[in-house]
């Protein structure tokens, strides 16, 4: 397995916090949907940019005691921050004491995915996720490289937590379903990581029978989407009940939106949701192993 080293920061963090749970970075705005959004007195004090930075370093900063990944997402952080700011948001990522793992999905010919990750290394990233739809060869070749020399994490995309997921990634390609191909091909290259959304339990189980032990699945879809914690741990995680990484973002980065809470008090917020979710996950996990 490529990026071992990855995989066993993964571990030890995740047992000194005694958590496995991932908290996504999404920070949207008012002129972008009507709900989950970052609290306009932040944008109005600081600027879109400055306030949407600021939202994120109070929540980074806020969960970190949570959760051994924070994750966040390329869409909603590379197009208003800069070079600069996304060092900053790295930085307080690992000051709390987590892997910061880019959720880009990087997707493109070798000499492209080379100039994505060489940027993505340079601010600091610990791993990335990743689409392994051109192929390897001059495609993702280029990930599997970098995780192994740079001793990263990569999380190939099997599954999605969406319901259209099913309209590409379950369908049959060579006998079997394409997730499952996916899966196996990412594993037989050294893959460490697997993204798998929990709104998919029984897929969670075929590629964990493919994976192994030790390589991690990152879960998303715990919260808005509707994801079953206790169906993606029994099927997702390994015999030990570790190695599944259930990510949650909007109902904790706006968890003042959820408590009803007035938008001043959004960390506060973030820290309660966190904990208590942190807390839940263990407490199934301790039913089920």
């Amino acid at each position: 397995m490529l990026g071992k080293g990855f995989v066993d920061r993964y571990f030890k963090i995740s047992r000194e916090k005694d958590s496995f749970l991932c908290v996504g970075i999404d920070p949207a705005t008012a002129s972008m949907r009507a709900r989950h959004v970052v609290p306009q007195k932040l944008i109005e004090s600081h600027g879109v940019t400055g306030g949407i930075k600021r939202f994120c370093l109070d929540v980074i900063e806020a969960v970190a005691p949570y959760a051994p990944v924070i994750k966040p997402n390329a869409q909603f952080v590379v197009y208003p921050f800069s070079h600069e700011d996304l060092k900053e948001l790295v930085g307080a990522i690992h000051d709390g004491g987590c892997l910061a793992l880019l959720d880009c999905k990087i997707s493109d010919i070798g000499t492209t995915n080379e100039a994505g990750l060489h940027w993505i290394d340079d601010v600091g990233f610990d791993a990335v996720t990743f689409n392994p739809f051109p192929g390897y060869v001059d495609g993702s070749d280029v990930v599997y490289r970098w995780a192994g020399e740079r001793d990263k994490g990569i999380f190939a995309l099997c599954r999605m937590s969406n319901p259209g997921a099913r309209d590409y990634q379950s369908q049959e390609v060579d006998g079997e379903t394409l997730y499952i191909k996916i899966a196996r091909d990412a594993h037989g290259h050294g893959c460490n990581g697997f993204v798998v959304g929990c709104t998919a339990p029984s897929e969670l189980g075929e590629i964990r029978s493919i994976i192994g032990e030790e390589a991690l699945i990152l879960s998303p879809g715990l919260g808005p989407q509707g994801g079953d914690p206790k169906a993606a741990l029994r099927l997702g995680a390994n015999s030990s009940g570790e190695a599944l990484i259930v990510s949650s973002s909007r109902s904790v980065d706006y968890a003042y939106e959820g408590l009803g809470w007035e938008s001043g008090r959004y960390a506060e917020a973030a820290s309660v949701v966190a904990r208590r979710k942190r807390d839940e996950l263990n407490e199934i996990r301790s039913r089920l192993f």
